[in-house]
């Protein structure tokens, strides 16, 4: 093995920013977790996650959209090395504006539920930042999984991963649609109140987002270890190259 095989790799993966990534989204889906304990008065079937964020402990709702963006943030960093392919690079944009939205989410509060025109300046932000979130993320997804497919050598180990997970928030986030068409539309003025599930439907897209993180984060961590190995190799070589020369 040479020397120009050998360095001839990706850029180094970023395991700060791939365990950043793992750790901000679980922290979200734990925290959504909790604040159903905290707050027994919102019945998570038929309140959405954003009406956490408004009275008591709503600012550890707020807290938690900014923790999510912080986690995209870290995907993103992670990534921006290692995609190489148009589309790979597509999707990394898309990802960037659901860093934006998230963070718009968690310091642009909605308004009272029902939603009733019109909205203030922050609840129309919030749903503005909240629904591009909700929407592109399974395109950044999809995007990013199949670009990292291409023309990158280091997470070619990962392809079949990537392929099966492509899709994953994209499952999601249909399945939330397909349930608001079917039973929550149709009501609509209507589609508020018990026995209107408008509450597990987006919990269940963002656990499928959350799954995408984590297994992406850490294919880049797996990945990484020949990173590491090569690096050390090359070391070696340098060294053994100067105990030469010194030896000469």
């Amino acid at each position: 093995m040479t020397t120009e095989s050998l360095t001839h790799t990706s850029a180094p993966i970023s395991i700060t920013a791939a365990w950043g990534a793992i750790a901000g989204i679980v922290s979200y889906q734990i925290l959504l977790i909790v604040l159903i304990f905290l707050r027994p008065d919102l019945d998570p079937s038929w309140h959405t996650i954003s009406e956490w964020a408004i009275g008591r402990y709503g600012w550890m709702m707020s807290a938690g959209f900014l923790i999510s963006a912080a986690s995209y943030a870290a995907l993103f960093m992670m990534l921006r090395s290692q995609v190489k392919s148009v589309i790979g690079r597509v999707g990394l944009g898309i990802l960037l504006m659901c860093v934006i939205g998230a963070f718009g989410v968690g310091i642009c509060t909605t308004d009272p539920m029902p939603i009733h025109p019109p909205l203030s300046a922050r609840g129309t932000l919030h749903v503005i930042f909240g629904t591009s979130q909700l929407v592109l993320l399974p395109f950044a997804a999809l995007f990013i999984n199949i670009g990292l497919t291409r023309k990158n050598e280091i997470w070619a180990r990962s392809r079949w991963v990537l392929l099966w997970t492509a899709g994953l928030p994209l499952f999601g986030f249909s399945a939330f649609v397909l349930y608001s068409a079917i039973f929550v539309f149709p009501m609509r003025p209507q589609a508020y109140g018990p026995g209107v599930n408008i509450g597990w439907p987006p919990r269940f897209a963002f656990f499928t987002y959350m799954l995408w993180v984590v297994t992406l984060a850490w294919q880049g961590i797996r990945c990484s270890r020949p990173d590491r190995a090569v690096a050390g190799l090359n070391r070696k070589i340098q060294h053994d190259r100067k105990n030469s020369v010194v030896s000469v």
